[in-house]
């Protein structure tokens, strides 16, 4: 990063660094002087958990911690793909509709384990779109191969056992209700629905 452009960024509308794991220590002392000396700069920075991290990294994620935002895997959040799948969609053509899913495809890709994240959605949503001739909703059989199929059922672990066994006692107790099973669990709604979808 030059002075120029560092010098550049104090002034500039919100800046997204992504992947801050990858800059060389240089740059991101570049970074944390810019923090330091402009306190207002709009500077929203994302990092992949679980890679080495240096002292000026450190430094700068403590600098940033009081207002981070800890985004769990596309996998543990299932529920978010409707909505993502709509914004992910290329602007359509002038006189053609949106691109919409047929609930059958919606269940594909909440039942996919996304390894690739939000970027391999994105890359699927953009690759139907592209290859797309068909008009109406997207179906499940225009998906590719490996998130049309359903994942082979996996073996739990013995803390996913007792789980699963907890809350299963929960739903016959609360006569089936998520909601009020949930609640007897202390968890959230969206958290029993996603560890029933993910006990298959």
């Amino acid at each position: 990063m030059t002075n120029e452009e560092a010098g550049g960024l104090r002034t500039a509308r919100p800046v997204l660094l992504r992947h801050a794991e990858r800059l060389g220590q240089s740059d991101v002392a570049v970074l944390n002087a810019l923090i330091a000396d402009a306190p207002r700069l709009r500077l929203v920075v994302t990092r992949t958990p679980g890679t080495p991290e240096g002292p000026c990294l450190l430094r700068l994620l403590d600098g940033l911690a009081a207002r981070s935002v800890v985004l769990p895997p596309l996998r543990e959040r299932p529920e978010d793909i409707r909505e993502l799948v709509t914004h992910l969609a290329p602007t359509p053509a002038p006189g053609h509709p949106p691109l919409t899913w047929a609930l059958d495809a919606v269940r594909a890709l909440e039942q996919h384990s996304w390894p690739g994240n939000i970027a391999e959605l994105a890359h699927v949503v953009r690759a139907v779109a592209d290859r797309r001739r068909a008009s109406g909703p997207v179906r499940r059989a225009e998906l590719p191969d490996a998130v049309r199929e359903k994942p082979a059922a996996r073996q739990l672990s013995a803390i996913e056992r007792a789980e699963h066994e907890a809350i299963t006692e929960a739903l016959r107790r609360n006569g089936g209700n998520k909601a009020r099973a949930a609640a007897a669990l202390g968890i959230a709604r969206a958290t029993l629905y996603r560890k029933l979808r993910g006990y298959g």
